[in-house]
């Protein structure tokens, strides 16, 4: 034992950061078949309707396909008790992915304070740390503002349900993107190589997945928007399809090949807790 005079004893925390990025990916997945084996089950066997005269069951019936014109992954957590058990099960990929972004800033500024990244960008940062701690947390929303409720108002204001649900989803789209600008960035100063490409091949291929993600985005965005605001997609349903299921590609599945490159190369993290003082 120790004795007092030899001053605090340190809890020293080790994290391999890209590990926990790979943990959150998972969980999301994980959430994501969850999803779709209790909605299989419990919902889409119950739903029917009527379109053009034909009757139609399970999914073909869900608001997602009136409105968009197709289902996205969300389809599965839309309708009770989906949306509750599922709801129960996501807070294992938002405190992963929340737990990534903070020691994912942290392990940067600890760079910016060695001189391995330029000091220059800490403002920058900082502030972009700070939108993906709230634009994540508000994630949530998708199961707050339900598909199946009524409108939402706020003084003189009204919002469908549908477009207070996809606005949670557009926030963690933006999000994502940050994350793979900050990701971009820091390949651009480490220059680090990845899967046998050079440093200089990995940033540029870097860039263009960045700039890829960012259009599928804008484009999601514009396409959704358009419907809300004029009833009408400007961009054809069936281009925003597989526009969707690249932006999945990109924004959810290479991250986790990502993630297994940065295991494989980073150094784990080390942090070191103790009380300024002696308990008395």
């Amino acid at each position: 034992m120790g004795k007092a005079e030899d001053g605090p004893k340190p809890t020293i925390l080790t994290f391999q950061v890209e590990k926990i990025r790979l943990i959150a990916y998972l969980s999301f997945w994980g959430m994501c078949g969850f999803a779709i084996i209790v909605s299989t089950f419990t919902v889409f066997p119950g739903m029917t309707c009527v379109i053009d005269g034909v009757d139609k069951v399970g999914k073909d019936c869900t608001d997602l396909m009136r409105i968009f014109g197709f289902n996205n992954i969300c389809a599965n957590w839309d309708y009770a008790p989906a949306t509750q058990l599922t709801g129960m099960v996501y807070p294992i990929f938002e405190y992963a992915l929340l737990l990534y972004i903070l020691l994912d800033y942290y392990q940067i500024n600890n760079d910016i304070l060695n001189g391995i990244f330029p000091a220059e960008k800490e403002k920058l940062m900082k502030t972009m740390f700070w939108i993906k701690i709230v634009l994540t947390a508000w994630f949530r929303m998708i199961f707050i503002c339900k598909v199946t409720d009524g409108p939402i108002t706020i003084g003189t204001l009204t919002i469908s349900p549908v477009v207070a649900h996809t606005l949670g989803f557009w926030g963690l789209q933006f999000g994502l993107v940050l994350i793979a600008f900050e990701n971009v960035l820091y390949l651009t100063y480490r220059q680090q190589g990845m899967w046998g490409f050079s440093p200089a091949s990995t940033v540029k291929l870097g860039y263009l997945y960045m700039v890829t993600l960012a259009c599928a985005t804008v484009l999601k965005i514009i396409w959704a928007g358009s419907i809300f605001a004029v009833g009408s997609p400007i961009i054809p349903n069936a281009v925003a399809k597989q526009v969707d299921r690249a932006w999945m590609l990109l924004a959810a599945v290479l991250p986790l090949f990502f993630a297994m490159n940065g295991m494989k190369k980073d150094p784990p993290m080390v942090i070191t807790l103790f009380n300024s003082e002696q308990r008395k």
